[in-house]
């Protein structure tokens, strides 16, 4: 089964270099395209109709929202895309491939330490994080497929924020997540946002990709399954200790 996911192409921004990468890689082969957020420039809505016309893939193809496609819009952005690209928050989407099952639990994600913009005019949003998380960790345990995966727009980790400045880490996602994809044995996790950060890292052993375009400069294949040994949630602990 193979996965193809990409995410901050801000369209227009970096829709060339999107359709670049897209040609780099052999569509047809694909049996899921996942979007991890930001796929359009600060609420552009009509930027969506770039996206899609580009994709010219025959698997499902399902997306988070980002940070940039902004909340009021969300039903705007869903109508833009319908037919197209399916928006999921805090939903899963089960696809089959090759007489296997992936689960994919879809979220925003959240950060440790809301913007000073949201904590200023949001102040339910620590709230809002903590419900998403714990709403997250519930669809997660609540998987029954043969392979396991959390899409998120937020780093669920500060491992794949390594190259963005330290002091920005609470504000780009949220380390809370990893105790739920230990928890869990999860095979993968995709995320973007993280611009400057790290491509690729583990927790416990699960692979965390961070597939933001402007970092990454391609689309992100998956081939499962992926190799990953076992780790108890006391090694863990361990480990961070």
């Amino acid at each position: 089964m193979k996965i193809a996911a990409v995410s901050d192409i801000h369209s227009p921004k970096h829709l060339d270099l999107f359709i670049q990468a897209l040609s780099s890689i052999d569509v047809k082969s694909i049996d899921l395209f996942v979007l991890a957020g930001d796929i359009i420039y600060k609420g552009e809505v009509k930027k969506i109709e770039t996206v899609t016309k580009a994709l010219k893939v025959d698997c499902p193809v399902i997306a988070v929202f980002g940070n940039e496609e902004y909340e009021d819009l969300w039903e705007d952005v869903r109508k833009a895309a319908s037919g197209k690209i399916q928006f999921l928050e805090q939903e899963t989407f089960i696809v089959e491939a090759e007489g296997k099952t992936l689960g994919v639990v879809c979220s925003k994600g959240s950060l440790d330490r809301p913007t000073f913009w949201q904590r200023k005019n949001m102040p339910e949003i620590w709230k809002i994080y903590a419900e998403r998380r714990e709403k997250t960790a519930k669809l997660v345990s609540e998987l029954k497929t043969d392979y396991k995966c959390l899409l998120l727009h937020y780093a669920p980790t500060y491992k794949t924020l390594v190259g963005e400045k330290v002091s920005q880490y609470p504000e780009m996602g949220s380390k809370k997540y990893e105790e739920i994809i230990l928890k869990n044995q999860l095979d993968l996790v995709i995320h973007g946002h993280a611009h400057k950060g790290t491509a690729y890292a583990e927790v416990a052993n699960t692979p965390i990709y961070n597939v933001a375009l402007p970092l990454t400069k391609k689309i992100t294949v998956i081939e499962l399954p992926l190799p990953k040994k076992p780790t108890s949630l006391d090694s863990y602990i361990k480990q961070k200790q």
